[in-house]
Formats: C-alpha cells, structure tokens, sequence
C-alpha cells in the first residue's frame, strides 16, 4: 500500500519537530515524544511520530475560498488532531497501522478528532476500511455515546494481538457520516478503461497494473500509484499525488534501447499536484547525478522530463514525462516544489528553476531568486527582491514579435542567461552579440539580435522601464567565445539542457 511505505514525511523522528517548506505545502514530522504541532493557514501535510501528539490545522483566513486541505498522521499514541472549516474539500487523516488508533480489552487507545468536517475525509485504505457498515469484513461501525458527546468509528474485527482499529470524532457525527468521508480503494486490472471515476469528486488511493495503463485521475486529493508499465495518466484536478514506489515504474535504459516511461496530462504546480519521488531516494532537482534529477521542458516533444542520468545494475534509468497545466500566473514556486523528495528537500532557492512551456507563462520570482525559465512563447517573468536569472535555452523562447516581458529586473544584481545560445556579449547585434536599447516611445528596454534565422525570426527580450544605463556586461550570462565546438551524438533533447 502506499500510506504504509515510509516516505520522506514519515521518515525517523528526529529529537525535535522538523518543518520544512515545499512551495505549495509545509511538512512537519515530529518526534518519538509527545509533540504539539501547529500548522499554518496554507496546505500542511503533518506526522506526528511516537508520542501522545496533539496536532493543529488552520484554515485559510482571511480567504474562505482558500482551502489549505491539509493531511494529517498521527502514528502512533493517543493523539488529539483539530481540524478546521474548509469551503469544498476537507482535510485528510490518514492511518496505515492498527495501533495507530486502536482499542482493545483494556479499553480505548484511540485518537480524538476535533472539529471534524463534513468534507473532511479519513484514509484507511492502508487498513483494508473505507466503509460505514456493521463493522466486519471491511466496514466500520459508527456508534454516537451521547454522554461524551463522542461518534465512534471503528473496525469490529480483532487482529491477532486482539486490537481493532478505532477513531474518535467529538460531537455527533453518526448520522452524517457515510462513504463521501472515506478515501476510497482503485485497482486498475486489464479490464478497466481507465475512466470509471474520473469524474468523481471523493478521493482515492489508486493503484495501476503492471502493463501500459490508461487513467483519468479523479479531481482532487488522490494518491495515484501507475506501477509498472507505461502509463498515461490524465491529471486535471487538484493536490493529486503520484506514486513512484520502484525505479522500473518509469524507466529509460540506454544500454538495451528499452523504455516505459510514465506521461502524466495537465500537471498543475498551482493547484499542489506532486511527483512522490522519496522512495527511489532522490534529494532534489540538479544536473541528474548524485541523487539528484533534471528537470527540463522539451519544446519539441511538448512535454517537461524529469530524469536522472545514473542508470542501476540492469542499466535503468528514471525518468517521467509531464504536460504543465498552470495556466494561472505562478508565485514564489519553483521546479523543486513539483516534488516530494526523500531527506528534509533542504536547497538553495536562489540557484533553483522554474521552467515553462511553449504557451504564455506568468511567473514571479520567489524573495530568495532563483532562475526562470519562460520557455516558447511571450512568458511574463517577474522579479523579486532576491537575485533573479533569466534563463533562456533556445532562441524560439523569446522571438521578436512574441518576445518575453521581463518586470522588476534588478540591474544591481539581475541576470540573463543566454549561454545557451552561443551569444558572446553585448554589440551591434551581429556576429553573435545583442544590441541593448531603449525605447522612449514604449518605455522598455530591449536586448537585440538583428540577425535573423532561416524562417526571418530574431531573438529578443524586452525589459519593462529604462535599464540601458546600468545595464552591463555583468548582468549577461554567455557562451565562452574561446571555447572550442563540441558536437553531441546520441542525446535525447532533456540531454541538451541541463537545468538545475
């Protein structure tokens, strides 16, 4: 199952509680003890470790739109977990062992939910639960003691150590309760078209075949694992999470020519979808060596790769290919934030990307900088107070006539990159230099290559006010003219351009 793997927010409790940020959500994992753990107005994902814990949401004030539709795990101990208002989708809570919550003949050993909401979901498909019934055989009894003002939910059927799985919801919930409130069990078998619940708004825990599936994901929440296989996956919701559990889930092996390599559609870093890369033990984005992976849009393909450039002993290597879906304007996320990584996901911002495609992309820099990648199209790229790059890897990013709009560019400290284009420096605009100008009329400034290519295009940028006066060399990153050519053979597009 997937909830019972260890995964980077599940990993050993540290002496004391470990927040760390992942862009579109924060993660704390806390300690063997009991812990108190807060969390912030954003989307959490909590574990509580050991310990008697009490755990604490918070809704996304001052918005009520803005559901943080946080994921809480206990583990085990008596823990006391608070949820809080949501607009449409709930909160998840999440058991993957027994004695996480449990009773026996000693009496309850179980967590306290408070506050729990209609929308609010539990995740028990670790435990074989996901139902309201007669409390065997996979259904769970609910049960309303009106002198505690509890709502019993729990499992009738005894392990062998004599413990069954138990939750407790404060106020009276019996009623309301029913299958809009459990996260639900998908296996995908030969037979399945793909596209049972893909309209459906409840959440799921999907699990695919070994062959080349098909699957339109369900719309929100879901933890979607493809297994083997090459599989297309159509995203299109919100905050879906997917799996990679073994490195032959989606592979490139260089050696034998054979691939099976995972497509997932309509990938939104906006709306907190994930790539759950911890149990292959990847540490974040880089140049794909040393743990880490390369993240790149392939223009040509039409598709962002994730891929690392280390094969294992049978000469796999991962790799898993994705359709951006952000068509809202983006801020202070990153490549990075696309993932959950194994480790605490600790890096530098400043020297991360964010890359996009050959549509028109909004992003604005996170505080810490970092490198933008615009990609085809006119992107509009926003810089913030930290050191920003501005990185182009083919000319077609950035066409006179569709040219990029950069804002809030920083001459003190700002940076284009067009090493990747062979440009040398600033000139005339010929013979591989660009042209810096302003124009009064429009109030930009622009860099400009007035040598066209075969099709009449040239690249140029423009940058939003009068920045030609402090503009210098300093502020171009570029291809070394002394360098001798190299030609590469045998390299696939994502080879090309490494991005960090």
């Amino acid at each position: 199952m997937v909830q019972a793997k260890k995964t980077a927010l599940q990993s050993e409790a540290d002496d004391a509680v470990v927040m760390t940020p992942h862009g579109t959500y924060d993660s704390y994992t806390g300690t063997a003890d009991d812990d108190t753990i807060t969390g912030t107005t954003k989307r959490d994902f909590i574990f509580g470790g050991d310990g008697d814990d009490i755990l604490t949401g918070q809704a996304g004030e001052p918005n009520p739109f803005n559901n943080p539709q946080d994921r809480y795990n206990g583990g085990a101990g008596v823990d006391t977990i608070t949820s809080h208002s949501a607009y449409y989708y709930g909160s998840t809570f999440v058991y993957t062992s027994v004695t996480d919550s449990y009773f026996d003949a000693q009496g309850s050993h179980s967590d306290l939910i408070k506050n729990f909401q209609s929308s609010d979901v539990l995740d028990l498909t670790a435990l074989g639960l996901e139902r309201v019934g007669d409390g065997h055989n996979g259904d769970l009894a609910v049960t309303y003691n009106a002198i505690e003002d509890i709502t019993y939910v729990r499992s009738l059927d005894k392990n062998a150590q004599g413990q069954a799985f138990e939750v407790r919801l404060e106020g009276d919930h019996a009623a309301q309760l029913g299958t809009q409130n459990f996260a639900l069990r998908y296996d995908l078998t030969a037979d399945s078209n793909g596209r049972e619940h893909g309209l459906s708004d409840k959440q799921y825990v999907i699990t695919g075949t070994d062959g080349d599936d098909f699957l339109v994901v369900p719309r929100s929440g879901n933890i979607v694992t493809g297994a083997g296989g090459a599989d297309e996956m159509y995203g299109g919701g919100s905050r879906n999470t997917f799996v990679f559990e073994h490195l032959t889930d989606s592979f490139v092996n260089d050696g034998t020519g054979q691939s099976s390599v995972d497509l997932i559609h309509s990938f939104s870093l906006g709306d907190g979808d994930l790539l759950d890369v911890s149990a292959l033990g990847f540490t974040g984005l880089g140049n794909g060596y040393n743990g880490t992976l390369n993240y790149s849009y392939d223009s040509e393909a039409g598709y962002a790769i994730a891929q690392s450039f280390e094969a294992d002993q049978d000469g796999n290597r991962f790799a898993v290919h994705l359709t951006q879906y952000d068509r809202d304007p983006l801020t202070g996320l990153q490549d990075m934030d696309r993932f959950t990584f194994a480790g605490d996901n600790a890096a530098d911002r400043a020297s991360q990307t964010l890359t996009g495609d050959n549509y028109r992309d909004t992003f604005t820099n996170s505080t810490a900088g970092g490198i933008l990648v615009g990609g085809g199209d006119d992107d509009l790229l926003v810089g913030n107070t930290g050191v920003d790059t501005f990185r182009y890897v083919e000319k077609s990013d950035s066409f006179r006539g569709n040219s990029d709009f950069i804002q809030n560019f920083d001459a003190t400290q700002d940076r284009i990159d067009v090493s990747a284009l062979g440009y040398t420096g600033l000139g005339d605009g010929t013979d591989g230099t660009l042209k810096l100008i302003y124009d009064t009329a429009l109030h930009r400034t622009y860099l400009k290559d007035y040598e066209a290519d075969a099709d009449g295009n040239r690249f140029e940028i423009s940058i939003d006010k009068n920045v030609a006066k402090t503009f210098t060399a300093d502020n171009l990153i570029v291809a070394d003219a002394n360098a001798a050519h190299i030609e590469l053979v045998g390299l696939a597009p994502a080879d090309l351009h490494p991005m960090g």
